[in-house]
């Protein structure tokens, strides 16, 4: 591969530093190639420099200039022309119409029914601080608008993860290579975290071994040393069978046990009788000897590492599942030796003052109601919701797409009396749906701060080229919108560079503690203070919990109805969902794609070429009983909805389990619909979390095909 250094002798070029925003845990260092003379980005490739990114990007990002330099993006404001939905038309505008038009229903919105009859709709489109959770809170703030529970990613587990540990002092990847034992938990890390394999490969170098978790064969479970394979929502039962061997082998570490944990005792004594490795075996369909062989392993050596991924949580009993799991490094004590349990960084990488982020003063001491994120179709179709949602602004989000029961909500974006105005890269199906639809520009063309969820450093994304056509970033469409709608706080006017320096904070966050500006900006990347004495956790000597220490038993869970001790709860529709299952036998995960990030990445052809088509990754059993073959166009339904896919039969598939890729762009199925049309808008057992996962439904070939 050329070297941006050579390409730079070669033309009259610029090299800037930049960093993946997008949804994945590595938030990788990027460098950027610019020819001078006319602007253009010519090359990105990943930082040599960063301990993490090593000099490569993944198979999405590595060809970043084929999403920056699109035929597809949305490069001016429109108006819509004629009935929303698919089909509809658009007209191009100015800015200053725009902007008039959006502040002036705005305003009729705020006037007839009140500031929560105005609902903003954001997630995780980017992960650059400023621009995921900054200017557009603080607009949204002012007015009193509705609040949003963020809550369609990581909701369960975050909850149960911050009833235990407080989310504090997670194992840091960069450990892997001393350890002898790893498990990759419902985690997929060559395809959503390709830059921790080389830690692994370490690793594995140095005798460990590796152990994939998952229901599913993937790219993952090919490359470990052995692949478990529990039933889908099971995983609690399997944690707490290893427990009791553990515990019943006296090979747990009761002196970490008493100086760490509260409530270890209780889980011995109420609730491990409760998992005989027969039992376990029952639940989870793992013969005992290997249950048995996995706990044994396990607790062989204290250098062990569990990496935890999303994918768990996104079933009804996510909560409960992240708990039990989450107990297993405590009763080895792997935690003095630099492992233990990732389920992510976030909360310590973007701990920052959500008072100089947000500007929550701007509340007044109001309390806007909140809606849930995953139910914003219910929301959109309450017709006895006081004040109606009258006002819908999508930022960072494709909620036609991404959310449970994506039909509810194409129906309330469909409502003529929503005003619906959508700030968007791409021309993205909710845009079928807006009245008004925004250009928003790339990472190249802005700067932002990213932490990482899956590793300990910082990236400073800085600006390489100028914005597209009128597009413009998150944070100035808000400073123009603030001042269309007469808000004249000085807070409006502030420079993304400005809140960055604001944000690194080492008072506030002692990860902070050496980080700089400055320094980011001429390195790129920063490593946070993991030696802090002030961190959190095991380096403080106290855990950001009621108690203080890490609860196995949380009186908080307690308080809120909830079980306050890990247990086994089996998911309201899944494998245990028996009189369910009798006309919807197979469950179905759908989980992230190889060559998308959500919806990220969909309008470059390259990579939709790659992926053209919905699948449907069926067992052979499954597929024999149907009389399906890889191939072959199927339908696949339950009582919420149906969507249409191609088979594809994978040896080593669980019967039972059907597995499609996550979040496909709807208009380009062919019903118009993506997997999410068949799942509930419930909540999980903690957080409000989503329940993608906890999904019945029936498949059968297409006649005539």
């Amino acid at each position: 591969m050329e070297s941006a250094a050579r390409i730079a002798r070669e033309l009259e070029t610029k090299v800037v530093k930049a960093t993946c925003p997008h949804d994945c845990p590595d938030a990788c260092g990027m460098r950027v190639t610019v020819d001078v003379k006319s602007g253009r980005a010519v090359k990105v490739e990943g930082d040599p420099t960063h301990p993490v990114t090593r000099g490569y990007l993944c198979n999405k990002v590595n060809n970043y200039l084929d999403l920056v330099y699109n035929d597809n993006r949305v490069l001016f404001p429109h108006r819509r022309v004629g009935p929303k939905g698919p089909g509809g038309k658009l007209e191009r505008i100015t800015w200053d119409e725009a902007l008039t038009e959006i502040a002036s229903r705005l305003k009729s919105v705020v006037s007839e029914y009140g500031p929560e009859a105005v609902q903003p709709y954001n997630y995780s489109g980017t992960l650059g601080i400023v621009g995921f959770s900054g200017m557009g809170d603080r607009f949204f703030n002012k007015m009193g608008a509705a609040r949003l529970a963020g809550t369609i990613c990581t909701a369960a587990g975050r909850a149960a993860s911050l009833s235990m540990t407080g989310l504090a002092h997670e194992a840091n990847i960069e450990d892997i290579p001393k350890m002898e034992v790893v498990i990759l938990w419902a985690t997929n890390l060559v395809t959503t975290g390709i830059h921790a394999m080389p830690f692994l490969d370490e690793a594995r170098a140095n005798g460990a071994k590796i152990i994939a978790i998952d229901p599913r064969p993937t790219r993952t479970t090919a490359y470990a040393d052995w692949h478990v394979q529990p039933r889908p929502g099971t995983d609690a039962a399997l944690a707490l069978g290893m427990l009791k061997i553990i515990v019943d082998r006296g090979l747990h570490d009761e002196a970490f046990l008493r100086s760490q944990t509260l409530g270890w005792e209780r889980l011995v004594a109420e609730r491990l009788p409760d998992y005989p490795l027969e039992r376990v075996a029952a639940i989870t369909g793992i013969p005992e000897a290997d249950i048995e062989k996995l706990a044994m392993l396990y607790a062989s050596t204290k250098k062990s590492f569990i990496r935890l991924n999303w994918g768990i949580q996104r079933h009804d009993n996510g909560g409960s599942m992240t708990r039990a799991i989450r107990c297993l490094p405590l009763f080895t004590g792997s935690m003095t030796t630099g492992g233990g349990l990732c389920v992510g960084t976030g909360n310590e990488m973007r701990g920052v003052d959500t008072q100089k982020l947000q500007r929550t003063d701007l509340l007044q001491g109001r309390t806007p109601r909140t809606i849930n994120m995953i139910q914003i179709g219910r929301a959109l179709e309450d017709d006895t919701l006081d004040p109606p949602i009258k006002a819908l602004f999508v930022w960072n989000s494709d909620p036609a797409n991404c959310v449970p029961d994506t039909k509810s909500a194409r129906r309330g974006m469909s409502r003529a009396d929503l005003f619906t105005v959508v700030h968007d890269t791409f021309f993205t199906d909710t845009c079928d749906y807006a009245d008004i639809v925004l250009p928003a520009d790339t990472t190249l063309e802005r700067t932002d701060i990213v932490g990482a969820y899956g590793n300990f450093y910082w990236g400073l994304s800085q600006q390489a080229i100028e914005p597209l056509g009128e597009s413009v970033d998150n944070s100035e469409l808000f400073r123009r919108l603030a001042k269309h709608m007469g808000y004249e706080d000085p807070c409006f006017s502030q420079s993304n560079e400005s809140i960055i320096r604001d944000l690194i904070d080492p008072a506030f966050n002692p990860l902070f503690e050496g980080v700089t500006y400055e320094q980011l900006e001429s390195n790129g990347w920063a490593r946070a203070n993991l030696e802090s004495p002030r961190r959190p956790g095991l380096n403080s000597g106290r855990w950001p919990t009621p108690s203080g220490k890490i609860e196995i038993y949380s009186e908080a869970l307690a308080s809120a109805g909830i079980d306050p001790l890990p247990a086994h709860h089996p998911e309201r529709e899944g494998q245990e969902s028996t009189e369910q299952r009798v006309r919807f036998p197979l469950q179905v995960i759908s989980a992230a794609t190889h060559h998308f990030i959500g919806a990220s990445f969909q309008h470059v052809p390259r990579l939709q070429a790659m992926l053209s088509r919905q699948t449907f990754e069926v067992s052979e059993s499954d597929a024999e009983a149907r009389g399906i073959e890889t191939g072959d166009l199927c339908r696949l339904w339950n009582d919420r909805g149906e969507v249409f896919g191609h088979a594809l039969v994978v040896p080593g598939m669980l019967p039972g389990v059907l597995g499609a890729p996550k979040q496909l762009q709807g208009s380009k199925q062919r019903n118009g619909l993506n997997i999410n049309a068949l799942v509930s808008q419930d909540e999980a057992d903690m957080g409000r979390g989503p329940v993608f996962y906890s999904t019945l439904a029936q498949l059968e070939k297409v006649s005539g095909t």
